[in-house]
């Protein structure tokens, strides 16, 4: 049965389309929610009537019977009138019998069976059987079968799926591209949602290839009894509504009406798409005031040089924080804040001066206990309802920015991971206007170089100003310290440096970074133009190599000295990691060593060569960034992609306890690194520190000392990822007065002898 996220999606050549879901439908949003996610527009959704679905699905229950039924039309088998047909299937062991002989009537043939015929087999398969032994297949598209043979299906009964499971749509053949390149290359001005000036209510919305577009107020968040306003529109493509009175508090929507290619009128619901708070991915959005956002004085986060990163989800940090905290806490902003101010807080002991949190924005979570990486957002102004104590009010706003001074309380700046490569569902700016905000192909299909199914414009002015906008406001409003761009080669060069010279006007010290590919190629070389910091893939795999024992060390030793990322300018123009949210967890990444079947017990060789990874990690030059719970060596079951395993991924910190040493290695490392002793690191383009690389023969082996020549300082790393000690020459200067700062598996008494799977960073003099 190829079902997918719930259902099946098809359409037949005359736009009629059919959504066939997995189950009996519940009432929710998920037949056009699957619409949405095949790159599809659907309007006029109707649950199919009993008959209709038996003549697709085989079957269908009506007034407490169920009715066995086939089209010719719908099955493709033509030739069959006058001929005795029998329902054959497990309830009868596949015997030609009187009582399931099928009755042919004007448009297919039909047998009804009573509940109690049925009631011992809760689901089982079937097929029907014309007299001249012709077996008639199931409609080819219904997915609810079960294949027999390669060439052959039955159908498939199931209890539970008594005909509520098949939705009729139109499938609407997009606007098509007429006009949008005017508009593409326009950018909107003013501002944008719901506004009050403490005179008129005032809504805005750009939606310049719109019908019509309608003002949904709602006193309630459920939708109920909508009071609908005309918007009036303008010549720069915007749309507006003014009322005299306050409006704040109210729940809206907007209600905008196109016409497709072929000339149809046809109109969807949206959020908008500059809402401050939603109830939820559907809406509706609240009104609020903006003058309430006001904030002081702005927290100032490190140089980009002198920070450690730490990634993180809410969740999955709270899910087992060792705080007395209810469960709805452990679902939400305010949960962490209270952890925060507690010493024993995780992410205050690790050390890190950064937390990039997972995605916040309003994404397309179905309710609150759902566990969402939140990589598919549906508004980039709200903050993610469902992490609110609740989502009817807009409280989630001053409670985000209660957990954001709370990380600056503990002196830690907050990056917030945002997507800007594409949208989740509902896709509301599909919906608003696809050609505007979204790539679309030579063929008006919409591109999906994300792999998430769709692609925001962003060479579109729309589509740029919307971003930067709300940017703009979540620095201004919460103060947050920087962003990581998820995919950042689809936003492209000339949109990040724009993104990052409006945010330097309100934050000079800003924090950016950027994964440089997406599934379309690379950002250009150009981008050491500019302050971001890009995710190093190449340090990724040539630190893991050389831990592994698998390859040279010459790629470590260029990296240890000035980075891998030949086009930067500065070493903090790379981001270097072992472990990131939707890769392997680092311990995973050693299972192709040896194999272990208890997941807690860790062979001691690999937790060896893991530590010597991570103290490589933390001397060589660029930004370090580790994924929390890799100090305690977390694990996923050796899953790689875990967005919705939010069992797998919640930190399990009784770890702490059963890797003190390797945890407290970890830890240290990374207060050296924002100490004097990582200077180097951290400052290796200011001229001050003189590299020497030490011949070691062996292959497993790297010695290399940093020489300020300011200070005199020394400092001699030294790593050995083989399995046998190894001794190395070193020059007598670099061989007295040594001071082991942190090591693990290091001989601390003598540098020049290296331990087996060793780490040792020494203070020479």
């Amino acid at each position: 049965m190829s079902y997918h996220r719930g259902g099946k999606v098809w359409v037949e050549e005359n736009g009629l389309g059919w959504v066939a879901l997995e189950k009996d439908w519940t009432g929710d949003l998920l037949p056009q929610d699957l619409v949405s996610e095949n790159g599809l527009v659907g309007v006029d959704f109707h649950l199919a009537d009993y008959r209709k679905r038996a003549s697709l699905g085989g079957y269908a229950k009506f007034q407490n019977k169920w009715f066995f039924f086939f089209s010719d039309r719908s099955i493709e088998f033509h030739n069959l009138h006058g001929k005795t047909i029998f329902l054959m299937g497990d309830f009868n062991n596949w015997e030609r019998l009187p009582e399931y002989k099928l009755t042919e009537t004007e448009d297919g043939w039909g047998v009804w069976l009573s509940e109690e015929t049925l009631e011992d087999f809760e689901e089982c398969e079937f097929k029907f059987l014309a007299d001249d032994g012709r077996w008639i297949e199931p409609h080819q598209h219904f997915p609810a079968s079960s294949a027999c043979d390669s060439t052959s299906r039955n159908g498939w009964f199931h209890q539970l799926r008594t005909g509520r499971d098949l939705f009729s749509f139109r499938a609407i053949d997009s606007v098509g591209a007429h006009g949008a390149e005017k508009w593409i290359k326009s950018r909107p001005s003013g501002e944008f949602g719901f506004f009050y000036d403490g005179n008129y209510s005032n809504f805005r919305i750009h939606a310049p290839r719109a019908e019509l577009v309608e003002l949904l107020l709602f006193e309630t968040h459920t939708k109920d009894c909508p009071q609908t306003y005309s918007m009036i529109p303008s010549e720069d493509g915007t749309w507006s509504f003014s009322c005299a009175g306050n409006l704040i508090g109210k729940y809206y929507q907007f209600f905008v009406s196109k016409h497709d290619r072929q000339g149809e009128l046809f109109g969807q619901e949206i959020i908008d798409p500059y809402a401050r708070a939603t109830v939820g991915r559907n809406g509706p959005g609240i009104a609020l005031n903006r003058k309430s956002f006001a904030r002081g004085d702005r927290f100032v986060p490190p140089a980009i040089e002198d920070t450690v990163v730490v990634e993180a989800h809410l969740r999955d940090i709270l899910a087992h924080a060792t705080l007395d905290l209810v469960d709805s806490e452990r679902l939400e902003f305010a949960g962490l804040t209270k952890w925060l101010q507690s010493e024993d807080c995780y992410l205050r002991k690790l050390g890190a001066n950064v937390v990039e949190l997972q995605p916040v924005q309003e994404f397309d979570a179905k309710k609150k206990q759902e566990y969402h990486w939140g990589y598919m957002p549906v508004n980039f102004f709200a903050p993610a309802s469902v992490y609110g104590t609740s989502d009817e009010d807009g409280r989630v706003i001053p409670e985000f920015a209660q957990l954001v001074d709370a990380f600056h309380k503990s002196g830690l700046s907050v990056v917030l991971d945002v997507v800007y490569n594409h949208i989740g569902i509902p896709p509301h700016l599909i919906h608003l206007d696809p050609e505007i905000y979204c790539l679309t192909d030579q063929d008006g299909k919409l591109t999906n170089f994300s792999g998430c199914g769709n692609d925001l414009r962003c060479d579109s002015q729309p589509v740029k100003k919307i971003i930067i906008d709300s940017l703009v406001y979540w620095v201004e409003v919460f103060d947050v310290d920087g962003f990581r761009f998820d995919l950042g080669e689809l936003l492209g060069f000339e949109l990040l440096s724009e993104i990052e010279s409006e945010l330097k006007k309100i934050k000079p010290g800003i924090l950016l970074f950027a994964e440089p590919w997406s599934f379309r190629g690379r950002l250009p070389p150009e981008m050491n133009q500019t302050s971001y910091g890009l995710w190093s893939d190449a340090c990724r795999e040539e630190l893991l190599n050389y831990a592994k024992n698998q390859s040279g060390k010459d790629l470590v030793i260029e990296l240890l000295s000035h980075g891998l990322d030949r086009n930067n300018v500065r070493p903090c123009q790379s981001v270097n990691y072992l472990e990131s949210h939707d890769d392997y967890a680092l311990v995973d990444r050693f299972r192709d060593l040896t194999v272990w079947q208890d997941q807690e017990v860790i062979p001691d060789e690999v937790v060896g060569r893991i530590m010597l990874a991570m103290g490589l990690l933390m001397v060589a030059p660029g930004v370090p960034m580790i994924s929390a719970g890799q100090d305690f060596l977390r694990h996923k079951k050796g899953i790689r992609n875990t967005y919705l395993l939010g069992e797998v991924n919640a930190l399990d910190y009784e770890r702490e306890g059963t890797f003190p040493n390797e945890a407290s290695f970890i830890r240290e490392l990374i207060n050296l690194r924002l100490g004097e002793p990582g200077r180097r690191a951290r400052q290796s383009d200011s001229g001050e520190w003189v590299v020497h690389t030490f011949c070691c023969m062996h292959q497993g082996a790297i010695a290399f000392g940093w020489e300020s020549v300011k200070t005199e300082e020394k400092f001699l790393i030294t790593t050995n990822s083989s399995l046998s000690g190894v001794s190395i020459e070193l020059p007598q200067p670099w061989k007295e007065n040594t001071r082991l700062l942190v090591g693990y598996n290091a001989n601390e008494s003598e540098p020049s002898t290296l331990s087996p799977l060793s780490f040792s960073w020494f203070m020479i003099g």
